[in-house]
């Protein structure tokens, strides 16, 4: 058996081991870790390490707020940052979210509000930015609105027996929601 050759023009030799080497040569994987969206990359993993930093800070100086919770909101943060900087559409949806989420347990840990509710309305806002954003740049996230309405109408149910002076809704709800599957069920039946 022969040994193979190389075919690669003698020109394109020295481009590609300069280009590869150059590549190799730029430093470690950690300092330029990106994502590239749209020609352009994002540091990712310094935005997050600024953000746990943060969140470490203000969990020192306000000792309530779980370690937990701050690292929920960096990482919900640094994606809506991908978002923003780095032009990532995809980091949007669980930037948001996750967000929403941080934003619902700092509620309950400052004592703000303790009870039932926080989380599922601190999630239909999420879904409504999420979709609010999406309108503003013409795209289709009806599912988005959809999930706020869901959630949203959840929350306030939950919350709606804790106030004072609002009449508890705790059996509406279900009947809303059974109510709002029937008119999708018989619309898409008549189509």
């Amino acid at each position: 058996m022969s040994e193979p050759i190389n075919v690669t023009p003698p020109e394109e030799r020295g481009e590609f081991r300069r280009r590869f080497f150059h590549e190799r040569d730029e430093g470690p994987e950690w300092l330029a870790w990106t994502w590239a969206s749209r020609g352009r990359g994002f540091p990712w993993l310094g935005v997050l390490l600024v953000l746990i930093g943060l969140g470490l800070l203000i969990q020192y100086l306000f000792p309530t707020v779980g370690v937990g919770t701050l690292v929920l909101l960096a990482i919900g943060l640094a994606f809506l940052a991908g978002w923003l900087f780095g032009g990532s559409w995809f980091s949007m949806i669980p930037g948001a979210l996750l967000v929403a989420l941080a934003v619902a347990r700092l509620i309950e840990e400052l004592g703000l509000y303790v009870g039932p509710g926080v989380t599922a309305l601190s999630l239909a806002g999420g879904f409504l930015f999420i979709w609010l954003v999406a309108q503003t740049a013409n795209r289709r996230f009806g599912w988005a609105a959809w999930a706020a309405a869901i959630f949203g109408l959840i929350g306030i149910v939950q919350i709606s027996g804790r106030l004072t002076g609002v009449p508890e809704l705790g059996a509406f709800w279900p009947i809303v929601i059974i109510v709002v599957g029937i008119v999708l069920l018989w619309s898409a039946r008549r189509r």
